[in-house]
C-alpha cells in the first residue's frame, strides 16, 4: 500500500457504517434482548454441535456414501412427487407462496 492510500474505499466505509446503524436501529426495536441474544447463542452452539456430529459421521467408512445415495434418492423423489409435472408443479409452488406470504406477514 502507498502512502497516500486510503485504508478502505470512501464507498466501502459508507455502505458498512449504513449496514451498522441500520443493525444498531432493528436492535433498539427489540423489545426482548435477552430472548434474541439466548436464541442466538443457541443456534450457535446448534450449529456448531450439529457440524461436530456431520464431522464425525463423515469419519465412518460406509456411511458418507451411504448418506450420498440417500440425498440422491431423495432429490430424485422430491423432483418426482413435486416438479415433474405440471400440477404438482403449480400445487408446490402455490405452497411455496402461501409460506413465503404467511412468514412475511409475520
Amino acid at each position: 500500500m502507498a502512502a497516500g492510500e486510503p485504508a478502505a474505499p470512501l464507498a466501502d466505509n459508507a455502505e458498512l457504517t449504513e449496514f451498522f446503524n441500520g443493525l444498531k436501529q432493528e436492535w433498539d426495536r427489540v423489545e426482548d434482548k435477552y430472548a434474541v441474544t439466548t436464541l442466538a447463542v443457541a443456534a450457535t452452539l446448534g450449529m456448531w454441535s450439529a457440524g461436530g456430529v456431520v464431522s464425525a459421521i463423515d469419519r465412518l467408512p460406509v456411511v458418507p456414501g451411504l448418506m450420498e445415495v440417500v440425498g440422491i434418492g431423495y432429490s430424485g423423489w422430491f423432483a418426482y412427487k413435486n416438479l415433474l409435472f405440471k400440477p404438482d408443479r403449480k400445487a408446490f409452488f402455490a405452497k411455496v407462496r402461501n409460506i413465503y406470504e404467511d412468514i412475511i406477514s409475520g
